[in-house]
């Protein structure tokens, strides 16, 4: 019997690295009305290193991630945030090469579609790949208790 099995008292903490607040409010209500698991938010990087930290103080038991996450941009020119995809692949790349953080299932959930995307986020160790287009809400919860054998 796993870990998590044996700790059924324990309540499920899912973390969600999601920048679009529609979104994220809408998985905080999917999780709030149908399971008694915490959810944690995390909705923007300013620092890679300062923000793997965070995650791993949070010490999810799965992790809900989007791929296109805002970042500061590369000069002060630019301004503001620009969206960017391999921001996400960082995390998921990072989070499973660190040995806190790399038994932690991650599930991809991202607007893209391609097939390369999701060969990849697979490649680097995603539990899941789900796009946002073609899911339904009950869907992440499936996602969630398949990942973590429930």
């Amino acid at each position: 019997m796993s870990k998590k099995k044996k700790k059924k008292n324990k309540k499920l903490k899912v973390l969600l690295i999601e920048d679009d607040n529609y979104v994220s409010q809408l998985y905080q209500d999917i999780v709030s009305f149908d399971t008694d698991w915490e959810l944690e938010v995390i909705d923007s990087l300013t620092d890679l290193e300062k923000d793997f930290e965070k995650i791993k103080k949070i010490n999810p038991d799965v992790i809900l991630l989007d791929l296109i996450l805002p970042a500061l941009p590369k000069s002060k020119k630019e301004g503001g945030y620009i969206l960017d995809k391999e921001l996400g692949f960082q995390i998921l790349e990072k989070l499973k090469k660190d040995k806190k953080t790399q038994k932690i299932p991650v599930i991809v959930i991202s607007a893209l579609s391609g097939e390369a995307d999701k060969d990849r986020a697979k490649a680097l160790g995603a539990e899941k790949y789900l796009v946002k287009s073609e899911i339904l809400p009950y869907q992440i919860i499936e996602a969630v208790e398949e990942a973590l054998g429930l």
